[in-house]
């Protein structure tokens, strides 16, 4: 999905790419106090005497870090909303582009709903991608993977240990992928009939009134809102 969108990017991409810098070494600094913390705890452990000094200097470690973290993690979210925000107003304008060059019968096949839903709902849902998944995404998995492997460096049989838990949790989130691929489709459908319907709705809230027919009206744009919301919740 990445290599359709990276076209619209443009010279934006940079700041995907400082935002992926920003919070990759954001977690590296997260990750220092928990070593800090394990110098101070094993002399305590084996009975050994700890200096002022050594205490001091790896408590201004840890809290220096842990700002660290803060601000390069907020860097990054910021580098990467800019990169997605642009990517999204570039990707709509290019959609406005190829919309204006189709026949007015597609355009009345298509209805207001389907097409507020493309512009609106459809192409937000891009900015998760490039604003979290990606940056966020990497990083933390790029984390995990250094973590593990320091882990076998300290101790491989805790190390084997704590990897039991995740061909578990690869076993429910392939479930609830496959729960939600199902539904996907008609939920696509209720959201695009709701948001039609809305408009619908609104649009001819005078022509209801002047006919008398707004309980009928009503009724519909209910229906269609609950069945939108039944399928969120499923």
């Amino acid at each position: 999905m990445f290599d359709k969108v990276k076209p619209y990017m443009g010279s934006y991409i940079k700041y995907t790419y400082a935002a992926l810098a920003a919070m990759f070494a954001g977690l590296i600094a997260s990750a220092v106090p928990f070593f800090m913390v394990y110098r101070i705890i094993k002399p305590l452990i084996d009975g050994e005497t700890l200096s002022a000094e050594f205490l001091i200097l790896h408590i201004v470690i840890i809290f220096a870090c842990e700002l660290a973290y803060a601000i390069l993690y907020v860097w990054g979210l910021k580098f990467s909303h800019i990169s997605a925000y642009n990517t999204l107003k570039n990707i709509r304008i290019s959609l406005q582009q190829k919309l204006e060059r189709q026949p007015l019968g597609t355009i009345q096949d298509m209805g207001n709903g389907k097409i507020k839903k493309l512009f609106t709902d459809d192409i937000e849902q891009i900015e998760l991608l490039l604003a979290h998944a990606i940056p966020e995404g990497i990083s933390n998995l790029s984390m995990t993977l250094i973590s593990i492997i320091c882990m076998f460096f300290a101790d491989w049989k805790l190390a084997l240990l704590s990897l039991c838990s995740l061909p578990l949790g690869l076993l429910a989130m392939g479930m609830m992928f496959n729960a939600g691929m199902t539904r996907m489709n008609a939920y696509y459908a209720a959201s695009a009939k709701m948001n039609a319907t809305i408009i619908e709705y609104v649009n001819g809230m005078e022509v209801v009134k002047v006919f008398g027919r707004d309980g009928e009206s009503y009724r519909r744009y209910e229906k269609d809102i609950k069945d939108y919301r039944d399928f969120t919740l499923a």
